[in-house]
């Protein structure tokens, strides 16, 4: 069984944990900015790339409602601002979703470096929404392509894998921030009949605020692994 399908409440709360109001936001890019990347930024997303070196820890630091991916897993320890302390051990591979913000501090007390994922949502509930048709969500008409593994009444969060040769049936899209966790080559095909071939590299990074209906193949050689975190 792979990982990152369940949700298991004992990992998810080291990142859920919240510490009520706070007065100012601490940006974790401007307290930590040797562990946080941001790799996309607007004004309703910011997606970050968190590296931690083997004993490294960040500064306590606030985070807007949140999707994170482990890319490389291991042992880390939280502290919360009223001084308790979490320690746990999460998989590669491994995704979660916080729909409230935190503020902590994270420390990697593992032996290996620890690479992440954070979508942050800045405005989760107020993106504009689109009406979709529900009956083409990628994950019921392409489920063995996309994992839905998180959905709630403001988002939904996929992972879709391509195998190489690999295509998706015709499908919708609401607005969407999407990682692209392997990167390859594929081919677009449109409502119209337009075709397009796009190659991505691992870790590219896309925000869309408009509808997307269409389909895609996978016409590399490897298999292709995205994040997508699809506003209602």
């Amino acid at each position: 069984v792979v990982m990152y399908k369940y949700f298991y409440p004992i990992l998810v709360l080291v990142f859920i944990s919240c510490s009520g109001t706070k007065p100012k936001m601490l940006l974790p890019e401007k307290v930590s900015p040797n562990v946080y990347e941001v790799l996309l930024e607007n004004e309703l997303v910011k997606v970050m790339k968190v590296s931690f070196a083997p004993g490294q820890s960040d500064n306590m630091h606030d985070h807007y409602p949140f999707t994170f991916h482990l890319l490389d897993g291991g042992k880390v320890q939280v502290t919360m601002p009223d001084g308790t302390i979490n320690e746990r051990e999460i998989p590669g591979g491994f995704t979660g979703h916080n729909g409230n913000g935190v503020r902590h501090q994270v420390k990697n007390i593992g032996s290996e470096e620890l690479n992440i994922i954070l979508i942050e949502h800045k405005k989760l509930g107020d993106v504009p929404s689109f009406n979709t048709d529900e009956n083409l969500s990628p994950h019921k008409v392409s489920s063995d392509i996309y994992e839905l593994v998180h959905e709630d009444e403001k988002i939904k969060i996929y992972l879709a894998s391509f195998a190489a040769g690999r295509s998706d049936k015709v499908h919708e899209h609401g607005a969407n921030t999407a990682y692209i966790i392997k990167g390859g080559t594929v081919k677009v095909s449109a409502p119209d009949g337009s075709v397009n071939e796009r190659t991505f590299p691992d870790g590219a990074v896309a925000f869309s605020d408009n509808v997307v209906r269409h389909q895609v193949e996978n016409i590399g050689n490897s298999d292709i692994k995205v994040l997508i975190a699809e506003y209602k």
